[in-house]
């Protein structure tokens, strides 16, 4: 019995760190109705989600069609939509996303990482998102697919990707 209670007291008090280190984050949170999905056919698959270009507006106090007179244009951005399904953990995932989210905050500054511009989450509605600039040619996988680049030129990429300080994960 002793260890069901060690348990539960472990899981409550991971349940109130995980809120705590998101409560930290809302600085970062995006309102849903600040994005707005551009309706085409580039969209990216991986295993934990789909990534969407989108327009990111400054503000939601105007209507989308006056928004760019006052504010200019929106911002071009990605989208990671991740895939929750209805059998997933609300807590878990939430502990997961989380965990993310302060992995890739920290990582504002570093040259070889998208940059973070925010994220939305929903999880009563199963809806987690990362926002980040929209990059035209992919990630470097595309990249290098799309330039048909020769072998020369693939390493000096690979030795630049080199040049980069590691980060701790």
């Amino acid at each position: 019995m002793r260890d069901t209670d060690e348990d539960a007291e472990r899981k409550r008090m991971r349940v109130q760190a995980v809120d705590e280190a998101y409560t930290g984050l809302k600085q970062h949170l995006i309102d849903r109705r600040r994005i707005v999905f551009v309706r085409d056919e580039l969209r990216r698959s991986g295993g934990y989600g789909v990534v969407r270009r989108a327009q990111l507006y400054g503000s939601t106090y105007l209507p989308i069609w006056l928004a760019p007179r006052f504010q200019g244009p929106p911002q071009i951005v990605a989208v990671k939509q991740i895939r929750i399904s209805a059998a997933d953990n609300p807590s878990e995932l939430k502990r997961a996303f989380t965990k993310e989210l302060l992995v890739w905050s920290s990582l504002l500054t570093h040259p070889g990482i998208a940059k973070f511009l925010g994220f939305y989450a929903d999880f009563d509605n199963s809806e987690a998102w990362l926002v980040s600039p929209w990059e035209p040619y992919g990630n470097i996988t595309d990249f290098i697919n799309r330039r048909e680049l020769e072998v020369p030129e693939k390493l000096s990429l690979v030795s630049l990707l080199g040049t980069f300080p590691l980060v701790p994960i």
